[in-house]
């Protein structure tokens, strides 16, 4: 993505403008169609578009930089991960939040294992500290992200196991297809996958 010298006090306004919207639309929920359309409306908005028209040159650039910056962070940013979240006003469970409702609360992140793309950290078990397990979340629509990470250890020879979280919206659950899935391909590749309802 192309650096653009947006002020700090603009880019603060815009992202906070950005992520009170998406937060209201439910985001994470909408299809392709109504997030395209979302696009045009922030395009359009003179609070988002009009503010960043002056240092984006011209309004083609403006989708791509809402797409591929704040946007692409957004759900790092609702879990209190990335540049971004400073300015999610609806927050979504944090990575700990997440490995304690899914693992228990003897599982602990390992300092300086945190990773954002996608979201994941090696857990040990706090009682016994040769036990760890390598943890990653996201939604179902990022599966064959999330599943990448285990694929390139297993392939260098790494045997920690891993466990993959995928988050199951109240709003829209996944369906019996998507779980059976997901369920053939951790037999496959050896891992475990588990589910985090979200309201």
């Amino acid at each position: 993505m192309t650096d653009y010298k947006i002020p700090t006090a603009i880019e603060a306004a815009v992202v906070t403008r950005l992520y009170e919207h998406a937060g209201r639309k439910r985001w994470t929920h909408l299809q392709d169609a109504d997030r395209t359309r979302l696009y045009q409306e922030w395009t359009d908005d003179p609070d988002i578009g009009g503010r960043l028209i002056t240092f984006l040159g011209q309004p083609a650039n403006i989708r791509p930089w809402i797409k591929d910056g704040p946007m692409k962070e957004y759900e790092r940013s609702r879990r209190g991960l990335g540049k971004y979240a400073q300015y999610v006003q609806q927050q979504a469970a944090t990575l700990e939040e997440i490995i304690e409702r899914s693992l228990g609360d003897e599982w602990k992140i390992v300092s300086g294992s945190k990773k954002l793309k996608p979201i994941r950290a090696t857990v040990r078990r706090v009682d016994r500290e040769d036990e760890e397990l390598h943890f990653v979340t996201g939604q179902a629509s990022q599966f064959k992200h999330l599943v990448w990470p285990a694929i390139l250890d297993r392939s260098n020879g790494e045997t920690a196991p891993w466990t993959i979280c995928v988050v199951d919206p109240f709003l829209n659950p996944l369906t019996r297809e998507q779980k059976a899935e997901h369920a053939r391909l951790a037999k496959f590749l050896g891992v475990r996958v588990v589910y985090f309802d979200e309201m």
